[in-house]
């Protein structure tokens, strides 16, 4: 089964957060991740993973699917209003220390004149600072972009309250934020967490999707 949101349901767009039960989307394209910031825009439908390497794929195709894999990191899926235009962006720490959300939303509104306000932003399951104990190397890099972020406590990273700073301090509004607060190592029944299954996850992951709908509504 996927998760759905329901800001993003309630505007109709077909979207999901993976699980175990989750089924395949043949018609989704993703990429060969590799922790960066890299943005791509997907122009026309090309099921399954493409060779190009990056982090983000964005499209406003009619019925164009993009997605990202996730095991612990965040998978963060954008959306207009309409469903016009859409975005699955994977940040783990190094991407979010790096605000590939962020430059996933400006490289939309440099491509398509968008506007910030005009976005719904979900974050999705990820390993939960209950369970995501981090080094200094990490804060060093938080800080590099995020100089401002102030947490609780450094012993762990929130990678949900990291990217929702990061969105409020570029101008999304407070109530077009949304996230499914599941940590993925808490609950192995649902997700393949890296961390929590070790060895026994042999490399799969959950994939997350959203699906333009190619028209504005607006």
């Amino acid at each position: 089964m996927f998760l759905h949101h329901p800001m993003l349901r309630a505007m109709g767009i077909d979207h999901g957060f993976g699980t175990l039960q989750s089924l395949p989307r043949p018609g989704c394209s993703t990429l060969r991740q590799v922790h960066g910031t890299d943005i791509l825009v997907r122009s026309r439908p090309r099921p399954g993973r493409m060779e190009e390497s990056g982090d983000g794929l964005i499209a406003s195709e009619a019925g164009v699917e993009v997605g990202v894999w996730t095991a612990d990191c965040l998978p963060v899926l954008v959306s207009t209003e309409s469903g016009s235009h859409v975005g699955a962006f994977h940040a783990g720490w190094r991407g979010a220390a790096a605000g590939i959300a962020l430059k996933g939303l400006r490289r939309m509104m440099d491509e398509w004149g968008l506007h910030s306000a005009s976005f719904r932003v979900v974050l999705g399951p990820a390993i939960g600072p209950c369970c995501y104990e981090v080094g200094r190397d990490v804060w060093e890099a938080v800080r590099t972009t995020t100089s401002d972020f102030r947490p609780g406590n450094e012993a762990t990273l929130d990678l949900w309250d990291l990217v929702t700073h990061q969105l409020l301090s570029a101008g999304v509004p407070a109530g077009h934020i949304g996230r499914i607060s599941l940590c993925t190592r808490c609950h192995p029944e649902l997700f393949y967490s890296h961390r929590g299954w070790g060895p026994k996850r042999e490399g799969r992951s959950m994939l997350n999707y959203i699906r333009s709908t190619g028209h504005d509504r607006t």
